[in-house]
């Protein structure tokens, strides 16, 4: 072998050596992925073979929307049930139009207008707000949609002051109900029962409190609708284990001076709230 043919021949291993580890990168690459796929079928097996838990499902939620509607009420449930494989989650328009809706900062675009919202609901969700949710209890018309769904949904819920909706809806007499904290006593005009808790049941109507009430809300509908086991684990998906900087979330907590001037800063907010029942 001459010099130029060892010189050809080691150019032409040089060229295969990093194709070589290549290839043995794929195949090591497609044995992971095979083997991720593997333990994601094994683990869906293992959930869809748990006792009381339904796996895939076929709900029909309706959310409504309407300007001003607190954002958080509204996401930190949807991120939940949105999560349910199956389950077709609507954010319905407040008019027959897809226009995006204001919350707060940003707008939410609709997934469906008023007039193609499902029958017979497993979940009608109103999410709260401040001047917003005052605005929506002098809309009339939309006052009735919710009266209207509210006939044939399995559960009629709310998070925050978004109770104070379905209680102008006629919804809450005789009822137990919670809402936010500066609103609560409201309920009492509408015939309800006013109860100081995360997520207040009665029958099928199902009222988170304030904001983040709206997770745990969120969990306890996953639970009926799909399973404890279900709910656990989207819980676990969403990493949701508060450990807040402060333990100033409830007016029983809060500091004094804290509350009373937040209570303060509401009082024309929830007087016009009174004024509207």
């Amino acid at each position: 072998m001459d010099r130029r043919q060892f010189t050809k021949l080691a150019l032409f291993a040089s060229f295969l050596a990093p194709l070589g580890n290549t290839i043995k990168a794929a195949e090591s690459d497609e044995q992971r992925k095979n083997l991720a796929k593997a333990a994601s079928l094994k683990g869906h097996k293992a959930m869809m073979d748990a006792p009381g838990v339904k796996m895939v499902g076929n709900e029909k939620i309706a959310m409504l929307l309407y300007p001003g509607f607190y954002a958080p009420d509204l996401i930190n449930p949807q991120f939940l049930f949105n999560a349910m494989m199956g389950a077709e989650v609507c954010l319905i328009s407040p008019t027959d139009d897809l226009t995006p809706v204001e919350c707060g900062g940003f707008s939410i675009v609709p997934t469906h207008r008023r007039s193609e919202c499902p029958d017979k609901l497993d979940v009608l969700f109103v999410p709260g707000g401040a001047t917003g949710t005052l605005e929506a209890m002098k809309n009339k018309p939309f006052i009735d949609f919710i009266k209207t769904k509210a006939a044939d949904s399995k559960y009629i819920t709310s998070v925050c002051t978004g109770s104070l909706l379905l209680g102008k809806a006629g919804l809450l007499k005789g009822k137990k109900a919670t809402s936010h904290w500066t609103t609560l006593q409201l309920l009492q005009e509408f015939g309800a029962i006013p109860v100081k808790q995360r997520v207040v049941w009665d029958g099928n109507l199902i009222t988170g409190g304030g904001v983040t009430a709206g997770i745990d809300f969120g969990l306890e509908v996953v639970a009926a609708l799909r399973g404890k086991t279900y709910a656990q684990t989207i819980q676990l998906e969403a990493e949701y284990d508060p450990a807040p900087p402060y333990d100033s979330g409830s007016p029983e907590k809060a500091d004094p001076f804290v509350r009373d001037n937040l209570k303060g800063i509401f009082a024309p907010l929830v007087e016009n709230f009174r004024l509207a029942i």
